[in-house]
């Protein structure tokens, strides 16, 4: 039952990666949260396959300084609970953070959740250290 719930879920999902690959929706989903301590809000539109952008970020002290964001890895991503069992599914994504001269400095690798609106993982800076994120998506009113 487990397998055959997984193989539907895997097929449907693969399926519509073309039409969300083939997407040019210039909107971001707005996020906000922290990475580590650090207060942030992120801009991101997932349909941003293959640019050179797919959003950007702020730390909320510095608003003026914007992390330019690139797709460098997606992947359809189910999320399971300690006996295995599939809870949810999401989005893997591999989000390199630039700065405004170019530069890679730090890389974003989480899961965005579809049911709950989140994003969260591994933020790696420059240096290796690693920090937990925590973002939930903000709805515009």
């Amino acid at each position: 039952m487990k397998q055959t719930f997984f193989t539907i879920l895997l097929c449907l999902l693969c399926s519509t990666q073309p039409v969300l690959a083939q997407t040019q929706n210039t909107d971001y989903e707005k996020y906000v949260g922290k990475i580590g301590e650090y207060a942030i809000t992120m801009y991101f539109n997932p349909n941003a396959f293959e640019q050179d952008s797919c959003g950007y970020y702020i730390y909320n002290d510095r608003p003026k300084t914007h992390f330019r964001l690139k797709i460098k890895h997606y992947e359809a991503k189910m999320r399971e609970d300690a006996t295995g069992m599939p809870v949810a599914w999401g989005h893997h994504y591999i989000l390199e953070e630039y700065t405004p001269k170019g530069n890679h400095t730090g890389t974003f690798d989480g899961i965005a959740m579809q049911m709950g609106d989140t994003f969260d993982g591994i933020f790696t800076n420059m240096k290796g250290e690693r920090f937990d994120f925590q973002l939930v998506q903000q709805f515009e009113k």
